[in-house]
């Protein structure tokens, strides 16, 4: 079997959407992408709607955002096209936002206010009305308090997305300060290992770079807009990409060159190009002495990292590495170290994001067309005079606290020990946290009961590492409430389920989408709400109001602050409207409410916005004011200052499971849309095809993948597009809801398998830590 036979190419699935017909050649092929319209044009719109619509909006399927126009007939949506007027996904809608017109009709979404009536688990639910809902909620919420004498007790776990901000208003209300977000689970570490040099993070200009390195960000199959269109689309001619995976990806095969590094090493090979360059004084010599600090240091520094040393550790060839060092500094500063989103690996994942920073740096590649460039945005008015109060009963953050009792053992015993943090997460992001030291805590009472947990469309039972010890803490909860669209895993074990209208069928406030061109996104209604569903806004309104009816929920707080509250949080925003909300937004740019609601998107230019840091005097937020190749912050809390490369483990007669992206499916949120399960109704065990020889395994059969934390069955795809010490599967199956109909126990879950390990500079889960065994089934 080849990976073609998945029917549908990257090349197909990024150009679906390009156009109409395009979209619908591609569904043609597949027996259950019928088109929308076939399945709802003929049934009777409920509403009475007659007539047909455009009605612009934004995606939710993933992360990008993207710009589109929803055609909507009688009622129902027909199709979503891609709106050319959206400047971030480039005037596209790849085939998986496409295939968000379904969501609406899915006969398994959640339709009502669900009531857990047996065992957690179990399955038994009963619908109840809204209020009984946010009365239930507001009671539990209040019953914690006054047990534990403390608000952070009860964690609030969310994901991104527009109306997010409703869902932390509702955490400030509450009091508690354990919040966790999606961030510690994917690129905590690569957002701190650049701000650590550039004192932000950020975009890479694939639109106009001439050479670009990427380590594993497998960009034509992990859709980031609009980096994923411009390099196969809108690239420079000429452009040469350089790719680094221990698998072939779509990406490998779209790059000039791919090598398939290995494991842990990348370090290694990133500090052996800034030896080549500075050694062979291929360093922009001006940019260094204007505008970086250390560099004397760093030139001294790498000095023992050679590229013959180099080869040795990550297995690419001496010379090509050389070559490598010589390109990007002949294209430089149209050269780019690819800083997109990617899941930690390792756990000293920070110091080497740091390193391909520095690499940017020494090379001037700095906020310049075909370089990496600081983020722009379009500042929206917030509402400045809220005022939550500040409640006395109301812990520090458990994942602060308990870190020094908890890090040791969630950091991989080997060399890399060295040089990283034992006693506390050194940069933990109040509100982000860090998934599994808060976890850990959690399970240990330390520094006190965890016993309650509000959790919105994030779904930690598949997207946190050591699926065991979730459900395990989970158990401990005296109170579960999801918020989300769909039963996921973490509502199957819930108390309560709170069901969140679709983003085609609410108000969303609207979202400052940053970048090298910015632009402001929003969303509206294409079709009125189907089912007894509420936006996260109105969700949270309703919760608030009835917790201002339980007075020990505000005796440890300031009364005056408590009025406060209510006027300027309550009042202004919650007794609002959303619509309302960002009206006030937008309000200091005239007409840009209306052009949101009729173009779907508002900018104030759409040209690319590039040298703000290379204006006389700028200070960049680092501690000596300028771009630090050698951290003072790292020196000071006893980090290595410039990156050290200590090798990895590696337990022999194991594989190192990987992960990977694909651009069928969103994480652990998309796998239930049938039009996408179509196209990928399993996933497999890449496993090399020696390695497959030698344990008597065939492309098919099937397996089992035992680690140290736990085991799954699932087919093996036998490739040569895998390293030999590697093997890989896809995230999002073998699922525990049995509402995910289609992937309910099928395939394998990646959360089953991956053992807790932390990245503890930025607290990110490292994710590529675990080795495995692979037999027969």
């Amino acid at each position: 079997m080849k990976l073609s036979d998945v029917k549908l190419s990257r090349r197909k699935f990024l150009a679906a959407s390009g156009t109409t017909a395009a979209a619908l050649t591609i569904a043609g092929g597949l027996s259950s992408l019928k088109a929308v319209a076939s399945e709802h044009e003929a049934e009777k719109p409920s509403s009475g709607e007659r007539g047909r619509k455009f009605i612009p909006s934004t995606c939710a399927i993933c992360v990008n955002k993207c710009g589109l126009i929803a055609e909507v007939v009688n009622g129902r949506i027909k199709k979503l096209n891609p709106n050319p007027k959206y400047l971030k996904s480039r005037g596209m809608l790849c085939a998986r936002g496409n295939s968000g017109a379904a969501i609406p009709y899915d006969p398994h979404r959640l339709k009502k206010p669900l009531l857990r009536v047996g065992k957690r688990g179990e399955g038994k639910w009963k619908e109840i009305s809204w209020d009984e809902a946010f009365k239930y909620v507001a009671k539990k919420l209040a019953e914690l308090k006054v047990k534990y004498e403390n608000r952070s007790t009860v964690l609030f776990a969310s994901t991104e997305g527009f109306q997010e901000e409703f869902f932390y208003f509702l955490a400030q209300s509450y009091g508690s300060l354990n919040t966790v977000r999606h961030p510690t689970l994917c690129l905590a570490s690569t957002i701190q290992g650049w701000m650590s040099v550039y004192g932000t993070y950020p975009d890479a200009d694939m639109r106009n770079a001439e050479f670009v390195l990427m380590f594993g960000a497998n960009r034509a199959e992990g859709l980031v807009t609009p980096d994923s269109v411009d390099f196969q689309r809108f690239k420079p001619k000429g452009q040469q990409l350089i790719y680094f995976d221990p698998r072939f990806t779509n990406t490998a095969a779209k790059a000039d060159k791919w090598y398939p590094i290995k494991p842990g090493t990348d370090l290694a090979l990133v500090l052996s190009l800034i030896n080549v360059i500075i050694e062979e004084n291929l360093y922009d010599k001006d940019f260094v002495e204007k505008y970086t600090y250390g560099f004397d240091k760093l030139a001294e520094h790498v000095k023992q990292y050679t590229p013959e040393w180099a080869e040795k550790e990550c297995e690419v060839p001496a010379a090509d590495i050389r070559w490598m060092a010589r390109e990007f500094a002949k294209y430089a500063p149209r050269s780019v170290v690819y800083p997109g989103r990617r899941s930690s690996w390792y756990i000293n994942d920070t110091y080497f994001r740091r390193a391909c920073a520095i690499l940017t740096a020494i090379c001037g590649c700095w906020d310049t067309p075909g370089g990496v460039v600081p983020k722009s945005k379009i500042k929206l008015v917030k509402h400045d005079d809220i005022t939550f109060p500040i409640f006395d009963m109301a812990e520090d953050r458990a994942d602060s606290e308990a870190a020094a009792d908890v890090l040791p053992d969630l950091i991989v015993k080997d060399d890399r020990e060295e040089g990283l943090p034992k006693d506390k997460v050194s940069f933990l992001s109040e509100k982000d946290g860090s998934w599994l030291v808060l976890r850990e805590a959690a399970l240990r009472g330390k520094p006190y009961p965890i016993k309650g947990m509000m959790v919105y469309k994030q779904n930690p039972v598949e997207s946190v590492p050591e699926r065991p010890k979730t459900l395990k803490m989970m158990e401990q909860m005296e109170f579960i409430c999801v918020i989300d669209t769909q039963m996921s895993d973490t509502a199957w074990y819930a108390d309560i389920v709170l069901p969140e209208s679709t983003y085609l069928e609410r108000w969303d406030p609207g979202h400052g989408e940053s970048g090298i061109w910015p632009v402001v996104a929003f969303r509206q209604p294409v079709i009125k709400p189907l089912f007894d569903t509420k936006s996260m806004h109105d969700i949270a309104a309703g919760i608030i109001d009835e917790m201002l009816k339980i007075k020990e929920l505000w005796d440890d707080a300031d009364p005056d602050e408590v009025e406060e509250f209510k006027e300027t949080v309550v009042e202004d925003i919650f007794h609002k409207s959303t619509e309302e909300f960002l009206k006030h937004q937008v309000s200091r740019f005239p007409g840009a409410f209306e052009k949101l609601t009729k173009e779907g998107v508002f900018y104030l230019s759409d040209k690319p916005q590039y040298g703000k840091t290379r204006k006389p005097g700028f200070r960049f937020k680092t501690r000596s004011g300028k771009i630090e190749l050698y951290n003072l912050k790292y020196e000071a809390k006893g980090l290595d200052p410039l990156p050290v490369y200590r090798r990895p483990k590696v337990e022999e007669g194991k594989y190192r499971f990987i992960l990977g992206r694909h651009g069928f499916h969103t994480h652990s949120s998309t796998q239930n849309i049938p039009y996408l399960w179509e196209i990928m109704k399993e996933n497999m065990l890449w496993i090399n095809t020696r390695e497959a020889k030698k344990l008597g395994i065939t492309n098919g059969d099937y397996v089992i993948v035992k680690s140290e934390v736990g085991e799954q069955k699932v087919k093996a795809y036998v490739t040569e597009k895998i390293r030999p010490d590697c093997v890989c599967y896809i995230h999002g199956w073998g699922r525990l809801s049995p509402w995910l109909n289609l992937v309910y126990k099928k395939g394998g879950s990646q959360a089953a398998i991956i053992k807790s390990a932390v990245e503890p500079i930025s607290g990110n889960a490292a994710m590529h830590e675990t080795f495995v065994e692979i037999r027969k089934a």
